[in-house]
């Protein structure tokens, strides 16, 4: 029988250069699509939300979802349950750059903490915004097979435990836009066609009249990097869950069209502008001695487009990903050492690995045609 292994720390950081599932460039469609999650929010009948919650509640909460975890088959194998609040703040943040917990994790106070798969790539996380969020993840388009395990994980668990539900509204949430189905689908999308084409604001807003929202790089809060934008669907009340997920990867095959559309508008119009700028951003990955997070994605967004377009074979997207992860910032720390770190600007150190990357292979010329 599949279950939880025991709550502690993660064994071991990912910092051998494997991927997270969402960023292994594995999936359909991956050359917009880089991930899809889908999400489910979800309480206990008997306890109080976490937001009202006391101590001593959370961690009853805790310790019983722990339990049914650990007496549920689950479809995607065993689960490790890791106590965030025993994470040094540099492994916590680790775990959310690897998008296995949210920011607001960070913010939580008291009991918390998440059981994943061993690859990550499902993971329920404990006493968040609400008791229970069920997520997968992969990489590229997917929607229907990674709703299948997840809905799948959260019947295992709703047999050991009892949702807050109500006939008339559904699964009972913190936030009430999240109640009645409690599904979250969310996809991360490179759009760099669209924002160089000057397309990309309509699409948006057309999206947007569909009941799509528009996040940035690391979800909620955050801005947009590099031309990755994060889509989800507004409603989760008053459909069946299929039908949420059936209309919101419409409308993000339309905007896949889009972009493809605009990548070859661009090929055929500007051609030499655009390889003039993958290889300006190659140029300025190798040299530069000072490199912010928000630059990097910029600069590989462009090697991206460069080898989805056929202008650049220095590097695969398997690798920018790999490059992309490793310079993150809890990820940086953790590879050069914490006291490295603390004697290094992170800007630094983060210029320094990219040289280390892309020094390795000198440029090669190319007849832009």
């Amino acid at each position: 029988m599949s279950g939880v292994t025991g709550v502690k720390a993660p064994r071991r950081f990912r910092l051998d250069g494997g991927m997270p599932a969402w960023l292994d460039n594995m999936g359909p469609d991956e050359d917009v699509v880089v991930s899809t999650r889908i999400r489910l929010a979800r309480n206990l009948a008997v306890h109080k939300f976490p937001a009202r919650a006391s101590a001593r509640d959370k961690q009853k909460v805790f310790k019983e979802v722990s339990a049914a975890l650990g007496g549920a088959a689950m479809p995607c194998g065993r689960f490790e349950v890791i106590n965030f609040g025993r994470l040094r703040k540099l492994e916590q943040h680790f775990l959310v750059e690897e998008r296995t917990v949210s920011v607001d994790m960070l913010k939580g106070e008291g009991e918390r903490g998440v059981a994943c798969d061993a690859t990550r790539k499902y993971c329920v996380m404990i006493n968040e915004e609400d008791h229970l969020r069920i997520q997968g993840m992969a990489s590229g388009f997917h929607t229907f097979d990674l709703w299948d395990v997840t809905s799948k994980v959260d019947d295992c668990i709703g047999k050991g435990l009892k949702y807050a539900y109500s006939d008339r509204f559904g699964f009972l949430t913190s936030c009430p836009t999240n109640s009645g189905t409690g599904l979250r689908i969310s996809y991360l999308l490179h759009l760099p066609g669209l924002v160089l084409t000057k397309a990309i604001d309509p699409v948006l807003q057309g999206a947007s009249q569909m009941g799509i929202s528009t996040r940035g790089f690391f979800g909620e809060h955050s801005e947009v990097a590099g031309n990755f934008f994060q889509l989800s669907n507004r409603a989760t009340m008053g459909a069946a869950e299929t039908e949420f997920i059936e209309s919101t990867s419409k409308t993000i095959k339309e905007i896949i069209a889009h972009e493809r559309t605009a990548r070859e508008r661009l090929l055929r119009d500007a051609k030499l502008e655009l390889a003039d700028k993958v290889w300006r951003a190659h140029g300025m990955l190798c040299n530069a001695r000072v490199l912010g997070f928000g630059e990097l994605l910029n600069l590989t967004s462009a090697l991206r487009l460069g080898i989805d377009c056929g202008l650049y074979e220095e590097r695969t997207v398997e690798d920018i990903n790999r490059l992309v992860v490793a310079c993150m910032p809890a990820h940086l720390r953790m590879s050069v050492g914490e006291r490295a770190a603390a004697a290094i600007e992170p800007d630094v150190a983060r210029a320094e690995a990219v040289q280390a990357v892309f020094g390795k292979k000198k440029r090669a010329g190319r007849k832009i045609s």
